[in-house]
Protein backbone atom coordinates (compact mmCIF):
# COMPACT_ATOMS: atom_id res chain seq x y z
CA UNK A 1 0.00 0.00 0.00
CA UNK A 2 1.51 3.29 -1.29
CA UNK A 3 0.58 5.61 1.62
CA UNK A 4 2.03 8.67 3.27
CA UNK A 5 4.19 7.17 6.53
CA UNK A 6 6.33 10.58 7.37
CA UNK A 7 3.96 12.88 9.45
CA UNK A 8 4.55 16.46 10.11
CA UNK A 9 5.97 18.34 13.78
CA UNK A 10 4.94 21.52 14.70
CA UNK A 11 7.95 23.15 13.06
CA UNK A 12 6.65 21.60 9.53
CA UNK A 13 2.92 22.83 10.04
CA UNK A 14 4.48 26.50 10.84
CA UNK A 15 6.24 26.18 7.77
CA UNK A 16 3.05 25.20 5.82
CA UNK A 17 1.52 28.04 7.20
CA UNK A 18 -0.73 26.46 9.78
CA UNK A 19 0.74 26.42 13.40
CA UNK A 20 -0.77 24.70 16.33
CA UNK A 21 -0.56 25.73 19.47
CA UNK A 22 -3.18 23.77 21.43
CA UNK A 23 -0.76 20.95 22.38
CA UNK A 24 3.25 21.24 23.09
CA UNK A 25 3.46 17.26 21.95
CA UNK A 26 5.11 16.99 18.50
CA UNK A 27 4.16 13.83 18.68
CA UNK A 28 0.83 14.36 19.61
CA UNK A 29 0.89 16.43 16.52
CA UNK A 30 2.23 13.65 14.26
CA UNK A 31 -0.66 11.34 14.87
CA UNK A 32 -2.98 14.34 14.14
CA UNK A 33 -1.40 14.19 10.82
CA UNK A 34 -1.77 10.31 10.50
CA UNK A 35 -5.69 10.69 11.48
CA UNK A 36 -6.01 13.96 9.14
CA UNK A 37 -4.78 11.69 6.45
CA UNK A 38 -6.69 8.74 6.77
CA UNK A 39 -9.55 10.00 7.04
CA UNK A 40 -9.03 12.26 3.83
CA UNK A 41 -7.79 8.89 2.38
CA UNK A 42 -11.28 6.98 3.94
CA UNK A 43 -8.32 4.42 5.29
CA UNK A 44 -7.18 2.58 8.11
CA UNK A 45 -3.26 2.75 7.62
CA UNK A 46 -2.25 -0.78 8.16
CA UNK A 47 1.10 0.34 10.28
CA UNK A 48 -1.10 1.98 12.73
CA UNK A 49 -2.46 -0.27 15.77
CA UNK A 50 -6.69 -0.11 15.23
CA UNK A 51 -6.55 2.63 12.10
CA UNK A 52 -7.93 5.95 12.46
CA UNK A 53 -9.68 4.73 15.68
CA UNK A 54 -6.08 3.50 17.16
CA UNK A 55 -4.47 6.44 16.13
CA UNK A 56 -6.83 9.33 17.13
CA UNK A 57 -7.18 7.18 20.53
CA UNK A 58 -2.89 7.34 21.01
CA UNK A 59 -3.17 10.98 20.25
CA UNK A 60 -5.67 11.99 22.47
CA UNK A 61 -3.52 9.83 25.42
CA UNK A 62 -0.48 11.68 24.34
CA UNK A 63 -1.76 15.03 25.42
CA UNK A 64 -5.69 14.89 26.56
CA UNK A 65 -5.91 18.77 26.19
CA UNK A 66 -4.77 18.91 22.48
CA UNK A 67 -7.79 21.18 21.37
CA UNK A 68 -7.50 20.63 17.38
CA UNK A 69 -6.64 17.15 18.00
CA UNK A 70 -9.64 16.24 19.90
CA UNK A 71 -11.75 18.81 17.66
CA UNK A 72 -10.58 15.86 14.57
CA UNK A 73 -11.60 12.98 17.08
CA UNK A 74 -15.29 14.00 18.02
CA UNK A 75 -15.81 16.06 14.23
CA UNK A 76 -14.98 12.38 12.56
CA UNK A 77 -17.28 10.74 15.17
CA UNK A 78 -19.89 12.97 14.18
CA UNK A 79 -19.25 13.60 10.52
CA UNK A 80 -20.19 9.81 10.25
CA UNK A 81 -23.57 10.18 10.95
CA UNK A 82 -24.08 7.00 13.09
CA UNK A 83 -24.02 9.01 16.42
CA UNK A 84 -25.72 12.01 17.85
CA UNK A 85 -24.85 14.59 20.79
CA UNK A 86 -28.54 14.26 21.92
CA UNK A 87 -28.35 10.31 22.52
CA UNK A 88 -25.12 10.10 23.40
CA UNK A 89 -24.12 11.26 26.60
CA UNK A 90 -20.47 10.55 26.85
CA UNK A 91 -19.65 12.28 23.27
CA UNK A 92 -22.30 15.32 24.62
CA UNK A 93 -19.32 15.44 27.73
CA UNK A 94 -16.63 15.51 25.59
CA UNK A 95 -17.79 17.92 23.36
CA UNK A 96 -19.10 20.13 26.41
CA UNK A 97 -15.50 19.68 27.97
CA UNK A 98 -13.93 20.91 24.80
CA UNK A 99 -16.07 23.86 24.08
CA UNK A 100 -14.93 24.68 27.63
CA UNK A 101 -11.16 24.36 27.01
CA UNK A 102 -11.47 25.71 24.02
CA UNK A 103 -12.84 28.81 25.40
CA UNK A 104 -10.55 29.37 28.70
CA UNK A 105 -7.39 28.86 26.76
CA UNK A 106 -8.69 31.28 23.58
CA UNK A 107 -6.02 34.01 24.02
CA UNK A 108 -3.16 31.22 23.79
CA UNK A 109 -4.13 28.63 20.73
CA UNK A 110 -4.67 29.48 17.09
CA UNK A 111 -8.10 31.12 16.00
CA UNK A 112 -8.37 28.40 13.75
CA UNK A 113 -8.07 25.93 16.39
CA UNK A 114 -10.75 27.89 18.40
CA UNK A 115 -13.11 28.42 15.25
CA UNK A 116 -12.68 24.58 14.57
CA UNK A 117 -14.16 23.72 18.10
CA UNK A 118 -17.25 25.83 17.48
CA UNK A 119 -17.75 24.82 13.89
CA UNK A 120 -18.77 20.73 15.22
CA UNK A 121 -20.64 22.50 17.97
CA UNK A 122 -22.92 23.54 15.87
CA UNK A 123 -22.71 20.47 13.28
CA UNK A 124 -23.44 18.64 16.66
CA UNK A 125 -26.10 20.83 17.40
CA UNK A 126 -27.75 20.68 14.24
CA UNK A 127 -26.88 23.45 12.68
CA UNK A 128 -24.80 22.45 9.72
CA UNK A 129 -25.01 25.43 7.63
CA UNK A 130 -23.51 27.84 10.36
CA UNK A 131 -20.80 24.84 10.91
CA UNK A 132 -20.08 25.65 7.43
CA UNK A 133 -19.68 29.37 7.65
CA UNK A 134 -17.09 28.92 9.97
CA UNK A 135 -15.28 26.12 8.36
CA UNK A 136 -15.40 28.69 4.97
CA UNK A 137 -14.03 31.32 7.27
CA UNK A 138 -10.95 29.62 8.06
CA UNK A 139 -10.45 28.32 5.23
CA UNK A 140 -10.07 32.39 3.74
CA UNK A 141 -7.63 32.50 5.90
CA UNK A 142 -6.30 29.38 5.50
CA UNK A 143 -7.09 27.45 2.21
CA UNK A 144 -5.06 24.63 3.02
CA UNK A 145 -6.22 23.56 5.97
CA UNK A 146 -7.41 20.19 5.23
CA UNK A 147 -9.69 19.14 7.89
CA UNK A 148 -11.77 22.37 6.93
CA UNK A 149 -12.15 21.95 3.62
CA UNK A 150 -13.17 17.82 4.21
CA UNK A 151 -15.11 19.04 6.97
CA UNK A 152 -16.70 21.43 4.96
CA UNK A 153 -17.22 19.54 2.14
CA UNK A 154 -18.91 16.24 4.09
CA UNK A 155 -21.17 18.79 5.23
CA UNK A 156 -22.22 20.35 2.06
CA UNK A 157 -22.76 17.00 1.02
CA UNK A 158 -25.31 16.03 4.02
CA UNK A 159 -27.38 19.42 3.34
CA UNK A 160 -27.43 18.43 -0.79
CA UNK A 161 -25.72 21.95 -1.30
CA UNK A 162 -24.08 20.53 -4.59
CA UNK A 163 -22.72 23.56 -6.18
CA UNK A 164 -20.90 24.48 -2.71
CA UNK A 165 -18.89 21.20 -2.49
CA UNK A 166 -17.63 21.94 -5.69
CA UNK A 167 -17.22 25.83 -5.24
CA UNK A 168 -15.37 25.10 -1.71
CA UNK A 169 -12.93 23.27 -3.10
CA UNK A 170 -12.08 25.49 -6.12
CA UNK A 171 -11.25 28.33 -4.34
CA UNK A 172 -8.57 26.98 -2.41
CA UNK A 173 -7.39 24.35 -5.36
CA UNK A 174 -5.16 26.58 -6.93
CA UNK A 175 -3.21 27.42 -3.19
CA UNK A 176 -2.96 23.55 -2.93
CA UNK A 177 -1.32 23.05 -6.14
CA UNK A 178 0.90 25.82 -6.09
CA UNK A 179 2.35 24.87 -3.01
CA UNK A 180 3.00 21.05 -3.44
CA UNK A 181 1.70 20.07 0.03
CA UNK A 182 0.97 16.57 1.69
CA UNK A 183 -2.42 16.02 0.81
CA UNK A 184 -2.35 17.42 -2.27
CA UNK A 185 -2.98 15.07 -3.69
CA UNK A 186 -6.86 14.40 -3.18
CA UNK A 187 -7.86 17.97 -3.85
CA UNK A 188 -8.19 16.35 -7.83
CA UNK A 189 -10.73 13.96 -6.19
CA UNK A 190 -12.68 16.25 -3.99
CA UNK A 191 -13.01 18.67 -7.06
CA UNK A 192 -13.63 15.96 -9.42
CA UNK A 193 -16.82 15.19 -7.03
CA UNK A 194 -17.94 18.53 -6.90
CA UNK A 195 -17.81 18.60 -10.80
CA UNK A 196 -19.90 15.83 -11.10
CA UNK A 197 -22.47 16.11 -9.19
CA UNK A 198 -22.90 20.10 -10.81
CA UNK A 199 -22.98 17.68 -14.28
CA UNK A 200 -19.73 18.99 -15.29
CA UNK A 201 -19.01 15.19 -16.48
CA UNK A 202 -16.34 15.91 -18.80
CA UNK A 203 -14.08 18.23 -16.51
CA UNK A 204 -14.98 15.87 -13.35
CA UNK A 205 -13.42 12.77 -15.17
CA UNK A 206 -10.50 14.93 -16.31
CA UNK A 207 -9.97 16.10 -12.45
CA UNK A 208 -10.32 12.67 -10.97
CA UNK A 209 -7.81 11.09 -13.64
CA UNK A 210 -5.54 13.55 -12.44
CA UNK A 211 -5.91 12.84 -9.35
CA UNK A 212 -5.21 9.02 -9.85
CA UNK A 213 -2.32 9.67 -11.47
CA UNK A 214 -0.70 11.17 -8.58
CA UNK A 215 -2.46 8.75 -6.27
CA UNK A 216 -3.93 5.55 -7.70
CA UNK A 217 -5.29 5.04 -4.14
CA UNK A 218 -7.34 7.72 -4.14
CA UNK A 219 -10.44 5.89 -3.32
CA UNK A 220 -12.80 9.29 -3.52
CA UNK A 221 -11.10 9.97 -7.12
CA UNK A 222 -12.05 6.47 -7.98
CA UNK A 223 -15.84 7.37 -6.46
CA UNK A 224 -16.05 10.46 -8.60
CA UNK A 225 -15.27 8.65 -11.40
CA UNK A 226 -18.03 5.72 -10.55
CA UNK A 227 -20.46 8.55 -10.63
CA UNK A 228 -19.07 10.41 -13.81
CA UNK A 229 -19.68 7.17 -15.80
CA UNK A 230 -23.20 6.36 -13.69
CA UNK A 231 -24.72 9.44 -14.86
CA UNK A 232 -23.12 8.88 -18.07
CA UNK A 233 -25.01 5.75 -18.32
CA UNK A 234 -21.77 4.16 -19.68
CA UNK A 235 -22.02 1.13 -17.58
CA UNK A 236 -19.56 -0.90 -19.36
CA UNK A 237 -16.58 1.29 -18.82
CA UNK A 238 -17.44 2.17 -15.07
CA UNK A 239 -17.26 -2.00 -14.88
CA UNK A 240 -13.81 -1.78 -16.42
CA UNK A 241 -12.61 0.69 -14.70
CA UNK A 242 -13.81 -0.33 -11.23
CA UNK A 243 -12.60 -4.00 -11.84
CA UNK A 244 -8.74 -2.78 -12.81
CA UNK A 245 -8.06 -0.72 -10.14
CA UNK A 246 -9.70 -2.74 -7.65
CA UNK A 247 -6.73 -3.66 -5.56
CA UNK A 248 -6.44 0.34 -4.90
CA UNK A 249 -9.62 1.66 -4.07
CA UNK A 250 -10.54 -1.87 -1.88
CA UNK A 251 -8.16 -1.13 0.70
CA UNK A 252 -9.70 2.03 1.38
CA UNK A 253 -11.76 0.53 3.60
CA UNK A 254 -14.23 3.28 4.80
CA UNK A 255 -15.05 4.08 1.22
CA UNK A 256 -14.76 1.02 -0.47
CA UNK A 257 -18.30 -0.69 0.12
CA UNK A 258 -19.61 2.34 -1.50
CA UNK A 259 -17.41 1.36 -4.48
CA UNK A 260 -18.65 -2.02 -4.30
CA UNK A 261 -22.39 -0.17 -4.34
CA UNK A 262 -21.16 1.77 -7.55
CA UNK A 263 -20.17 -1.68 -9.12
CA UNK A 264 -23.73 -3.69 -8.40
CA UNK A 265 -25.63 -0.23 -10.24
CA UNK A 266 -23.39 -1.10 -13.70
CA UNK A 267 -24.68 -4.46 -13.19
CA UNK A 268 -27.96 -3.59 -12.81
CA UNK A 269 -27.56 -1.02 -15.84
CA UNK A 270 -26.03 -4.31 -17.65
CA UNK A 271 -29.73 -5.99 -16.99
CA UNK A 272 -27.27 -8.57 -14.68
CA UNK A 273 -28.95 -8.21 -11.79
CA UNK A 274 -27.60 -11.72 -10.57
CA UNK A 275 -24.18 -10.02 -10.22
CA UNK A 276 -25.66 -7.06 -8.50
CA UNK A 277 -27.59 -9.63 -5.94
CA UNK A 278 -23.85 -11.12 -5.08
CA UNK A 279 -22.60 -7.41 -4.33
CA UNK A 280 -25.10 -6.68 -2.17
CA UNK A 281 -24.32 -10.36 0.00
CA UNK A 282 -21.00 -8.48 0.30
CA UNK A 283 -21.51 -5.46 1.18
CA UNK A 284 -24.33 -6.85 3.72
CA UNK A 285 -21.65 -8.29 5.04
CA UNK A 286 -19.52 -5.47 5.57
CA UNK A 287 -21.67 -3.45 6.67
CA UNK A 288 -22.27 -5.72 9.78
CA UNK A 289 -18.79 -6.13 10.37
CA UNK A 290 -18.05 -2.09 10.06
CA UNK A 291 -21.09 -0.57 11.96
CA UNK A 292 -20.44 2.18 9.20
CA UNK A 293 -23.12 4.43 7.99
CA UNK A 294 -22.78 4.39 4.67
CA UNK A 295 -22.35 0.64 4.43
CA UNK A 296 -25.70 0.38 6.39
CA UNK A 297 -27.74 2.74 3.65
CA UNK A 298 -25.51 1.35 0.73
CA UNK A 299 -27.29 -1.98 1.94
CA UNK A 300 -30.67 -0.15 2.20
CA UNK A 301 -30.42 0.93 -0.84
CA UNK A 302 -29.26 -1.69 -3.19
CA UNK A 303 -32.12 -4.04 -1.20
CA UNK A 304 -34.62 -1.41 -2.51
CA UNK A 305 -33.68 -0.89 -5.81
CA UNK A 306 -33.57 -4.60 -6.55
CA UNK A 307 -36.83 -5.24 -5.01
CA UNK A 308 -38.02 -2.03 -7.34
CA UNK A 309 -36.54 -3.37 -10.54
CA UNK A 310 -37.17 -7.17 -9.89
CA UNK A 311 -39.95 -7.25 -7.83
CA UNK A 312 -40.47 -11.04 -6.74
CA UNK A 313 -37.85 -12.62 -8.19
CA UNK A 314 -35.72 -13.61 -5.72
CA UNK A 315 -32.74 -11.70 -5.76
CA UNK A 316 -33.29 -9.91 -2.51
CA UNK A 317 -34.07 -12.46 0.66
CA UNK A 318 -36.34 -12.17 3.94
CA UNK A 319 -33.05 -12.40 5.89
CA UNK A 320 -31.52 -10.29 3.91
CA UNK A 321 -34.02 -7.05 4.81
CA UNK A 322 -34.04 -8.71 8.57
CA UNK A 323 -30.54 -7.96 8.30
CA UNK A 324 -30.30 -4.84 7.15
CA UNK A 325 -33.38 -3.44 9.72
CA UNK A 326 -31.53 -5.04 12.73
CA UNK A 327 -28.82 -2.40 11.80
CA UNK A 328 -30.94 0.42 11.45
CA UNK A 329 -32.96 -0.25 14.18
CA UNK A 330 -30.62 1.46 16.75
CA UNK A 331 -30.36 4.57 14.90
CA UNK A 332 -34.31 5.44 14.27
CA UNK A 333 -34.02 8.06 16.68
CA UNK A 334 -30.82 9.67 15.78
CA UNK A 335 -33.09 12.12 13.38
CA UNK A 336 -29.36 13.51 12.09
CA UNK A 337 -30.04 12.98 8.31
CA UNK A 338 -33.24 12.93 6.53
CA UNK A 339 -30.99 10.84 4.18
CA UNK A 340 -30.41 7.86 6.60
CA UNK A 341 -33.94 8.23 7.68
CA UNK A 342 -35.04 7.49 4.42
CA UNK A 343 -33.08 4.79 4.26
CA UNK A 344 -33.69 2.91 7.54
CA UNK A 345 -37.54 3.36 6.57
CA UNK A 346 -37.06 0.87 3.75
CA UNK A 347 -35.82 -1.38 5.93
CA UNK A 348 -39.27 -1.37 7.80
CA UNK A 349 -41.28 -1.45 4.68
CA UNK A 350 -38.62 -4.72 3.64
CA UNK A 351 -40.10 -6.29 6.61
CA UNK A 352 -43.57 -5.32 7.05
CA UNK A 353 -42.83 -3.42 9.86
CA UNK A 354 -45.26 -0.38 9.72
CA UNK A 355 -45.09 0.17 13.22
CA UNK A 356 -41.29 1.58 12.69
CA UNK A 357 -41.79 4.05 10.07
CA UNK A 358 -44.55 5.55 12.55
CA UNK A 359 -41.58 5.65 15.03
CA UNK A 360 -39.28 7.67 12.36
CA UNK A 361 -42.07 9.52 11.54
CA UNK A 362 -42.38 10.91 15.15
CA UNK A 363 -39.02 11.11 15.72
CA UNK A 364 -38.84 13.69 12.65
CA UNK A 365 -41.55 15.64 13.68
CA UNK A 366 -39.90 15.47 17.58
CA UNK A 367 -36.85 16.75 16.58
CA UNK A 368 -38.31 19.44 13.70
CA UNK A 369 -39.46 20.87 16.69
CA UNK A 370 -36.48 21.87 18.43
CA UNK A 371 -35.77 25.45 17.95
CA UNK A 372 -31.71 24.58 18.31
CA UNK A 373 -32.19 22.47 14.78
CA UNK A 374 -31.82 24.75 12.02
CA UNK A 375 -31.47 22.48 9.24
CA UNK A 376 -34.29 22.32 7.04
CA UNK A 377 -34.87 18.12 6.10
CA UNK A 378 -37.31 16.96 8.33
CA UNK A 379 -41.01 18.23 5.73
CA UNK A 380 -39.34 16.48 2.86
CA UNK A 381 -38.36 13.56 4.42
CA UNK A 382 -41.45 12.63 6.41
CA UNK A 383 -43.68 13.36 2.74
CA UNK A 384 -40.85 11.31 0.76
CA UNK A 385 -41.37 7.96 3.88
CA UNK A 386 -45.08 8.78 3.18
CA UNK A 387 -45.29 8.22 -0.50
CA UNK A 388 -42.71 5.33 0.20
CA UNK A 389 -45.63 4.21 2.19
CA UNK A 390 -48.19 5.03 -0.12
CA UNK A 391 -46.28 2.44 -3.19
CA UNK A 392 -46.31 -0.29 -0.39
CA UNK A 393 -49.59 -0.06 -0.13
CA UNK A 394 -50.62 0.29 -3.61
CA UNK A 395 -51.53 3.68 -3.09
CA UNK A 396 -49.81 4.38 -6.49
CA UNK A 397 -52.08 7.94 -7.05
CA UNK A 398 -51.02 9.19 -3.67
CA UNK A 399 -47.28 7.98 -4.44
CA UNK A 400 -47.15 10.04 -7.67
CA UNK A 401 -48.86 13.26 -6.28
CA UNK A 402 -46.22 13.23 -2.96
CA UNK A 403 -43.14 12.55 -5.27
CA UNK A 404 -43.96 14.87 -7.82
CA UNK A 405 -44.47 17.78 -5.14
CA UNK A 406 -41.50 17.71 -3.60
CA UNK A 407 -39.27 16.25 -6.48
CA UNK A 408 -37.02 19.39 -6.49
CA UNK A 409 -36.95 19.23 -3.15
CA UNK A 410 -35.48 16.03 -2.20
CA UNK A 411 -32.03 16.66 -2.11
CA UNK A 412 -32.37 18.64 1.19
CA UNK A 413 -32.34 15.26 2.25
CA UNK A 414 -28.63 15.61 1.21
CA UNK A 415 -26.58 12.57 -0.81
CA UNK A 416 -25.73 12.43 -4.69
CA UNK A 417 -27.59 12.57 -7.48
CA UNK A 418 -27.04 8.71 -7.92
CA UNK A 419 -28.27 8.02 -4.60
CA UNK A 420 -31.22 10.35 -4.90
CA UNK A 421 -31.93 8.68 -8.69
CA UNK A 422 -33.77 5.78 -6.28
CA UNK A 423 -36.61 8.57 -5.89
CA UNK A 424 -36.86 9.28 -9.43
CA UNK A 425 -37.35 5.48 -10.24
CA UNK A 426 -39.92 5.10 -7.58
CA UNK A 427 -42.26 7.94 -9.33
CA UNK A 428 -41.70 6.97 -12.56
CA UNK A 429 -43.00 3.11 -10.97
CA UNK A 430 -45.76 4.60 -9.25
CA UNK A 431 -46.76 6.44 -12.49
CA UNK A 432 -46.55 3.24 -14.49
CA UNK A 433 -48.70 1.48 -11.62
CA UNK A 434 -51.42 3.71 -12.04
CA UNK A 435 -51.48 4.11 -15.17
CA UNK A 436 -51.24 7.78 -15.17
CA UNK A 437 -49.72 7.35 -19.02
CA UNK A 438 -49.30 11.46 -19.38
CA UNK A 439 -47.28 12.21 -16.48
CA UNK A 440 -45.11 8.35 -17.36
CA UNK A 441 -44.51 9.88 -20.83
CA UNK A 442 -43.74 12.94 -19.59
CA UNK A 443 -41.30 11.30 -17.06
CA UNK A 444 -39.79 8.81 -19.84
CA UNK A 445 -39.12 11.53 -22.23
CA UNK A 446 -37.34 13.70 -19.32
CA UNK A 447 -35.33 10.44 -18.44
CA UNK A 448 -34.42 9.79 -22.08
CA UNK A 449 -32.89 13.04 -22.94
CA UNK A 450 -30.93 13.28 -20.00
CA UNK A 451 -29.28 10.05 -19.16
CA UNK A 452 -29.98 7.73 -22.34
CA UNK A 453 -31.86 4.79 -23.16
CA UNK A 454 -31.18 3.45 -19.39
CA UNK A 455 -31.91 0.67 -17.78
CA UNK A 456 -35.34 2.71 -16.72
CA UNK A 457 -36.47 3.32 -19.97
CA UNK A 458 -35.37 -0.18 -22.21
CA UNK A 459 -37.40 -2.15 -19.17
CA UNK A 460 -40.65 0.29 -18.90
CA UNK A 461 -40.46 2.46 -21.60
CA UNK A 462 -42.63 -0.33 -23.73
CA UNK A 463 -45.38 -0.10 -21.26
CA UNK A 464 -46.55 3.05 -22.75
CA UNK A 465 -46.28 4.23 -26.52
CA UNK A 466 -43.35 6.82 -26.49
CA UNK A 467 -41.04 5.54 -29.36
Amino acid sequence: MAFRSNWRNAQEWMDHGLPIKSTTSNEAIKLYDCALTQYVGWYDDPQEDHGLGGTLGRMNELDPNFILGKALSIGINLIGSGVTTRRDAKLKAALDDLKAMADKRKSEIEWREWVHVQAIDRFARGRMKEANQLWEEILLRHPTDMMALKFTTDTYFYLGEKHSIRDSVARVYPEWLKRNLPLSCYIHGLYAFGLEETQNYKKAEHEAKLGLEKNPYDAWATHALAHVYEMATDAKTGLGMLSSTIHQWDQCNYLASHNYWHWALFHMEMEEPEASAEILENIITRADKSGSMLDLVDTCSLLYRLELLHPNSGFTKTDQWKKAYELSKPHFDDQLLGFNEVHFAMTCLGIGNEQGIEGILEGIKTVSSFEDVTDNWHNITKTLIEAMVDFQRERFDQTVEKLWRIRYDIINIGGSDAQRDVFNQLLIMAALKAKNWNMCRALFNERRLFKGDDIIVRKWATSIDIH
